[in-house]
């Protein structure tokens, strides 16, 4: 996570004010002593201009993802549902790497 903040140019303080938690907290999420709660994930994801398995070094999976849909022949939209896919994935992926499971 470290890596994605600094390669963003974010400073931790304003990595933390965008998820709302103290700098103490921050620095343990930082430092994988806390874990990242599914909508802190999403936020920073934002803040650095990353995709969520940048920050959570979980493979990424697109390669995964399998997909079909019809289409009038404008992309456009395959590809916005596409990247909401992929994104949905990764999110799955992380909580699920957190043992935080959809029941």
């Amino acid at each position: 996570m470290r890596e994605a903040r600094e390669a963003a140019g974010i400073s931790q303080d304003a990595a933390r004010r965008a998820i709302d938690v103290s700098q103490p907290t921050y620095s343990r999420i930082e430092s994988g002593d806390r874990p990242l709660k599914g909508d802190e994930l999403i936020r920073l994801a934002d803040c650095f201009g990353v995709r969520a398995a940048v920050i959570t070094g979980l493979p990424e999976v697109r390669e995964r993802a399998r997909f079909a849909a019809r289409t009038d022949g404008d992309l456009a939209p395959m590809a916005i549902m596409r990247e909401r896919l992929y994104a949905y994935l990764e999110l799955d992926n992380y909580l699920t790497s957190q043992g935080i499971t959809g029941a």
